[in-house]
């Protein structure tokens, strides 16, 4: 079967969430896309088309960045492999999201400028103290500075989603 690789333009409905599997961490979050195009109806005037929403999750070294990099109302560019899962709501309907699994993510730096700094560059209290991907893993939840879906069971996968818990100040 063929795989579908796209690259989406959208922002961040909410701060990403550090959440577990059982390969480890990933870093999750939504995005909203909506086209922006003038207006037939009244020359001059432009209207945002109706947001496509994606949920997206980012694995290893660059989920960890995201989560320290990105929150609410960012700007993002991400390319990865597309998918549609179909889903039945509470009511019995059916439903279906667009999830994407990154290989590459940033910033989009129409909206704004970003520093870049290296993983190695970090030093432990910039990094928020924790592991690292060159310590194997995303450091550790309860000190560092993450919003973290502690609720589910290891097992949470792609896809799921719990309540989210905003960070709090490092001591």
């Amino acid at each position: 079967m063929y795989e579908t690789h796209v690259t989406v333009q959208g922002r961040l409905v909410a701060d990403p969430v550090v959440k577990p599997s059982r390969n480890g961490p990933f870093t999750s979050f939504r995005i909203a896309q909506s086209e922006r195009h003038p207006d037939r109806a009244e020359p001059g005037r432009w209207v945002d088309s109706d947001p496509s929403f994606y949920e997206v999750s980012v694995f290893r070294g660059m989920g960890e960045n995201a989560a320290r990099s990105l929150r609410k109302g960012h700007p993002v560019v991400v390319t990865g492999k597309q998918r549609v899962r179909q889903f039945r709501r509470e009511d019995g309907s059916y439903g279906a999201s667009v999830e994407l699994d990154a290989s590459g993510l940033g910033h989009d730096l129409r909206w704004g400028v970003t520093a870049y700094t290296r993983n190695g560059d970090l030093a432990p209290a910039a990094a928020g103290g924790g592991g690292g991907a060159a310590g194997g893993g995303f450091g550790d939840p309860e000190r560092d500075v993450y919003v973290v879906d502690a609720s589910g069971p290891a097992a949470t996968g792609v896809g799921d989603s719990g309540p989210l818990t905003r960070p709090t100040e490092a001591a």
